[in-house]
């Protein structure tokens, strides 16, 4: 997160007006690591279940976050969500869902 979030503007790609605001972001990492991976890093603030079991904007400590990117940066994907973005664009177009800002 590079800068603070802003409640006047709408992103319109979230699906049924749930969420609002935007803030800006800058990506470090792009890679499919699969939850098995992380399974063993625990969280003391979520009854120290595994951090896969966790819900947006839990908060993770250091140690823990810490590892989970030194997970990210060793594992060697085969694959990126990236290579699904024509695909899954293409069907929100079919189902009417709009990309853009």
């Amino acid at each position: 997160m590079t800068g603070p979030v802003d409640f006047n503007k709408n992103m319109r790609f979230w699906k049924g007006n749930k969420y609002f605001g935007f803030f800006p972001i800058r990506w470090h990492i792009i890679k499919d690591v699969p939850n098995t991976q992380f399974r063993y890093i625990t969280l003391p603030e979520n009854d120290n279940q595994p951090v896969t079991y966790s819900r947006d904007t839990q908060e993770v400590g250091l140690k823990q976050g810490i590892e989970m990117l030194n997970i990210f940066k060793r594992y060697f994907a085969k694959t990126s969500l990236l290579d699904d973005y024509d695909f899954n664009a293409n069907r929100d177009l079919k189902k009417g869902v709009s990309r853009s800002q």
